[in-house]
């Protein structure tokens, strides 16, 4: 009887440790371990759908413009933690970035790339192209990087011992957080490259904040001497390399929007007015003559949709047109002169994207025929 079962013990477990159970093993884990595994996906920061609804923008706003030619310096880091001497915690280089982010905006912003060593080679070869000279140049650097700037941390603990000798039982446990704040910087400005001059005020300069956070609970459980427990612990510490490109995204959608005069921040939730872009329109357009203000009020309302001629005068079509559009859309603003900076401003500043909220309609009773003042020296048919 002994025997007998001792054969059948061998017999069971040699059935189980077959090269064919092996190869089913091997074949399970391999589909579990592939369902698990985490597939790429695209690299897109908070501001690169900006980047796309400014390419869209510049369409609008700037029909029938030249392309605008960008090229940069190589945008490295100025706080030298990316030695490998002290860590390399941050990228040394991120002009690659700073390219993605020019060529996401679409087709009105061309980036320029410069590989002269290419170039001659290739021309060695005896490969014939042309040069494209770029409009502007984009320098800058990653200027700060201030470790644990702030930090904070709670504990919670809890504990409870009842009943006495064999029956003497402990309850405990505690929670414990911690949070750390460092900061990332970046400095980009614009450079004319026909005079090899920085365009005045027409920078960015951002920073980011990354979190260092860490998590730790513990539990425990005693009886009479003899415990036991478990502790859980955790930790999140925010890409430097992906908040950096959060940096760039922005600060180049700033740089570029500066350089043309468009209300980049409406790309952007709940983004505020550049005082930049505002004061250099208010005087471009206090600058222009009587005449070319009313040229562009024509081509601002044929963004709008409204199908007039650009006349340069204040004819019955731009008036009918100037009181439809700033009684649907600015009916709160009352009576306006378009031929001031403060009666333009909303028109020019709020063309109709198409990402824009739904717009009220304008209230019933308002007068459309009183929305928008003449012009003075200027009457209908003129």
């Amino acid at each position: 009887m002994r025997w007998g079962a001792l054969a059948l013990a061998v017999a069971t477990l040699a059935g189980c440790a077959s090269t064919e159970n092996a190869l089913k093993d091997a074949n399970t884990l391999l589909t579990e371990r592939e369902a698990d595994k985490l597939l790429p996906v695209t690299n897109l920061s908070p501001y690169a759908l900006a980047l796309g609804r400014f390419g869209r923008m510049l369409d609008i706003y700037k029909e029938g413009d030249p392309v605008i030619y960008m090229q940069t310096r190589s945008i490295l880091d100025a706080t030298n933690l990316s030695s490998p001497l002290v860590g390399a915690e941050i990228p040394g280089d991120i002009t690659e970035m700073v390219r993605t982010a020019v060529n996401r905006i679409g087709a009105r912003v061309v980036y320029v790339p410069y590989h002269p060593d290419y170039l001659v080679s290739q021309a060695q070869l005896g490969a014939k192209f042309g040069v494209t000279m770029p409009d502007f140049l984009i320098t800058g650097a990653l200027t700060e990087f201030d470790r644990a700037i702030a930090g904070a941390g709670r504990v919670n603990s809890a504990g409870i011992e009842f009943g006495k000798g064999n029956g003497k039982t402990t309850l405990g446990g505690d929670i414990k957080r911690t949070a750390i704040y460092s900061a990332l910087a970046l400095d980009l400005n614009l450079v004319s490259f026909a005079t090899q001059q920085m365009v005045p005020q027409v920078q960015a300069s951002n920073v980011v904040k990354v979190l260092n956070f860490s998590s730790e609970d513990n539990a425990s459980l005693g009886f009479y001497g003899d415990a036991f427990g478990f502790k859980l612990e955790g930790k999140y510490l925010q890409g430097r390399h992906s908040a950096i490109r959060t940096l760039v995204d922005l600060s180049v959608l700033e740089l570029i929007g500066k350089a043309t005069n468009t209300p980049y921040w409406r790309c952007i939730p709940n983004g505020t007015p550049d005082p930049v872009v505002v004061e250099n329109m208010r005087a471009g357009y206090n600058a222009l003559t009587p005449e070319l203000k009313l040229g562009l009020i024509q081509v601002t309302l044929r963004k709008y949709g409204e199908p007039v001629q650009v006349t340069q005068k204040y004819d019955d079509a731009t008036r009918q047109a100037l009181e439809k559009v700033y009684a649907q859309r600015y009916p709160a603003l009352g009576a306006v002169d378009v031929m001031t900076w403060q009666g333009f401003e909303p028109l020019f500043f709020g063309v109709p994207m198409a990402w824009d909220t739904a717009q009220k309609p304008a209230l019933v009773g308002a007068a459309p025929a009183s929305g928008v003042a003449a012009p003075v020296g200027s009457k209908a048919g003129a």
